[in-house]
């Protein structure tokens, strides 16, 4: 008799329940800051792998990593936590993390007519530019 965790592995699942299972223990443990640039991708040997939005942050993250792994390292499950490796990726970060709150909207035609308005009748040419470009971008969202 086969162990659920081959029919696991077959299936893919035992992949997704480990990510999962490690993204919802990043959320409880790390702090704020590091949950809206950093994306926990695997922890295996007390070696946690973490995907980095940037090289700014990868820097950042390397100078204070101990004290990090102290922090982490209070919660049960990431008591034996020795090392953090860092993985730059902006592209993967951006399509798997969504910011709350951010959304577009399509800008109603009343609304396009008063910005272009208000845009002719400005004497600052910058500013009014801008506004003929809020109009013309929001109204093809």
């Amino acid at each position: 008799m086969k162990h659920i965790s081959s029919y696991l592995s077959q299936s893919g699942l035992k992949h997704q329940v480990s990510n999962d299972w490690l993204t919802d223990l990043w959320r409880r443990t790390a702090p704020p800051a590091l949950q809206r640039v950093c994306h926990p991708r695997k922890y295996h040997d007390n070696c946690l792998t973490l995907q980095v939005e940037s090289s700014i942050w990868l820097s950042r993250i390397r100078q204070q990593q101990k004290s990090l792994i102290r922090h982490l390292g209070r919660s049960r499950e990431f008591a034996g936590l020795g090392k953090i490796k860092l993985e730059v990726s902006p592209r993967k970060m951006a399509t798997t993390q969504k910011k709350p709150g951010h959304f577009h909207q399509k800008l109603s035609d009343s609304n396009k007519k008063l910005l272009l308005s208000s845009a002719r009748h400005l004497s600052d040419p910058e500013l009014s530019l801008s506004l003929v470009r809020l109009a013309e971008t929001a109204s093809r969202s």
